[in-house]
């Protein structure tokens, strides 16, 4: 693999990161609960990328995108996951919610929404099996390519998350104010609402 070509993957990356879907809507709303949830979050993400991309390594995600059923099974699974997800931000952007629990309620799980969030992203496991191929050199060394791929992906995610748990962080105070909090919890919530949709749509 070339200099020019790890870089034009870099950027890649950099686009598909930095855009905002649903593991960034789970990062950001347990980042204003507390910093070590939305660090917890980015960890379930970050493991979720590596199985992602070991899996592209070894041809599993070639197997699975053979089988319609298989793909079929994870994308159901997907979308029912992020419905769960956006769900609970919306109760929790009821004023009732807010009325019923003086102290806000916290997920103590989120990693695995992290994790199962990603994973069950059917999305995310084709795009490494379209997006990997398409920087690595035939030849020798493929599967050591790959891996330089998938570690410059965990630095890329591990940076980017950095960032937004920090930038959530310093914004704390005044988005866990109730009328703020409704309001991350409402765009959240039917920001994966309407991921769960296209993911269900295919």
């Amino acid at each position: 693999m070339t200099f020019e070509r790890w870089l034009a993957f870099v950027g890649v990356m950099l686009v598909l990161v930095c855009t905002p879907g649903p593991d960034f809507a789970v990062v950001v709303r347990h980042a204003i609960e507390d910093r070590r949830h939305g660090v917890g979050a980015a960890a379930g993400i970050v493991t979720g990328l590596a199985v992602h991309t070991t899996a592209a390594a070894v041809g599993l995600s070639a197997l699975v995108a053979a089988h319609p059923g298989v793909l079929t099974g994870i994308r159901v699974a997907g979308a029912a996951y992020l419905v769960l997800l956006g769900f609970q931000a919306l109760r929790s952007a009821l004023p009732a919610a807010r009325e019923a629990h003086a102290t806000p309620q916290r997920s103590g799980r989120p990693y695995v929404d992290g994790l199962a969030g990603n994973l069950l992203n059917p999305k995310a496991l084709l795009l490494f099996l379209g997006l990997l191929p398409q920087f690595v050199t035939p030849g020798r060394g493929v599967v050591g390519q790959i891996l330089l791929l998938a570690a410059t992906i965990v630095v890329i995610v591990v940076l980017w998350y950095a960032l937004v748990i920090g930038v959530a962080g310093r914004s704390r105070g005044r988005l866990r104010r109730p009328g703020a909090r409704r309001a991350v919890n409402a765009v959240t919530g039917t920001a994966l609402m309407a991921v769960a949709t296209t993911v269900m749509l295919g």
